[in-house]
């Protein structure tokens, strides 16, 4: 069955050519838990991924739709029936995959489960939370990771369940709860939105990875590389220092891997079908990916790159060889 989804869909991407128009889905995560949406609501950043793909198809953004989803189901269900042919904000797992028939693209941003404290707290690390009541939305995975490191860590705690992501936040606000566990671009979301959102901190411990990636239908071979190499476009040019303001100049450096990356070599260029200068109309048009993660993420949610910087510096950002 999946191979002949896979030749079904193998044209996507000439479909999109012929149509001059990329519809890319969003998900834009409720403000309540929802029971299927873990992270905070990273719509902003996905939408700048949509544009980079369709820049890297048309030489620019005006043949892109960006339609906007709830959660994580309505987006893959768009995608499956063929509404949108990219869905970005997706948490990829073996049952989504075989469920609604997709593939993954390169994670956009890593989330991890953290806990979040109150500065006036004077908790610093995990161990500071013996005995304390802990914030969590009741039967959620991040209330059953938290329940399962705290146990083989064994450091007793209090917890304090919620069903609603609006109620914790009030309760950590006013400090009912000493600490609230969940992903951290949720919890760096609510924290925006404390009146005093530099009062609270994260501990530094972290409990798994749960990236964020584009997806495709399975079987959307060339498509599935445009992604793969726009994204690692957007990371490579910011571990070269190339900017959407300087990337005009960087053209003319005398450097190897600039010059993969901008025009001088046309091999990834012409294995995608895309001119030369495609990767320069991408970084033109959207930044770098850390200008993306600020202006986006890093900012309106006073978030620090994290698990989200470079390799160079301790993240898990890397980009594959522009070659």
């Amino acid at each position: 069955m999946m191979a002949l989804a896979g030749a079904a869909h193998a044209q996507t991407l000439d479909s999109i050519r012929a149509a001059h128009q990329l519809e890319c889905g969003i998900v834009l995560c409720a403000d309540e838990w929802n029971g299927e949406d873990i992270h905070g609501n990273l719509s902003a950043m996905e939408a700048e991924v949509c544009r980079a793909v369709a820049t890297a198809i048309f030489n620019n953004e005006n043949s892109l739709t960006i339609r906007s989803f709830p959660a994580e189901p309505g987006v893959l269900s768009a995608l499956k029936d063929g509404t949108i042919q990219v869905a970005v904000g997706v948490s990829p797992s073996v049952s989504t995959a075989m469920h609604f028939g997709v593939g993954f693209g390169p994670s956009i941003f890593y989330d991890a489960q953290r806990v979040l404290v109150s500065k006036r707290s004077g908790i610093t690390d995990l161990p500071g939370l013996r005995d304390k009541l802990i914030c969590a939305i009741d039967m959620s995975p991040t209330e059953q990771v938290l329940r399962d490191e705290m146990a083989a860590r064994g450091i007793p705690y209090g917890l304090m369940t919620h069903s609603e992501q609006g109620e914790m936040d009030s309760a950590m606000a006013v400090r009912r709860c000493v600490a609230g566990t969940g992903t951290e671009s949720r919890l760096a979301q609510s924290r925006a939105n404390f009146h005093g959102p530099n009062d609270f901190v994260f501990l530094p411990e972290r409990f798994g990875v749960n990236p964020v990636v584009p997806a495709y239908r399975f079987g959307d071979e060339k498509l599935a590389l445009l992604i793969e190499w726009t994204v690692s476009a957007l990371i490579e040019a910011e571990a070269l220092g190339i900017t959407q303001h300087n990337v005009a100049q960087a053209s003319k450096r005398n450097d190897r891997r600039a010059e993969q990356l901008l025009g001088d070599d046309f091999a990834i260029a012409q294995a995608l079908g895309l001119p030369h200068d495609w990767a320069a109309k991408v970084i033109a048009a959207t930044g770098n990916y850390g200008e993306i993660f600020q202006r986006t993420t890093g900012r309106p949610y006073h978030l620090d790159r994290g698990l989200n910087a470079l390799w160079t510096t301790d993240g898990l950002m890397r980009p594959l060889p522009m070659e």
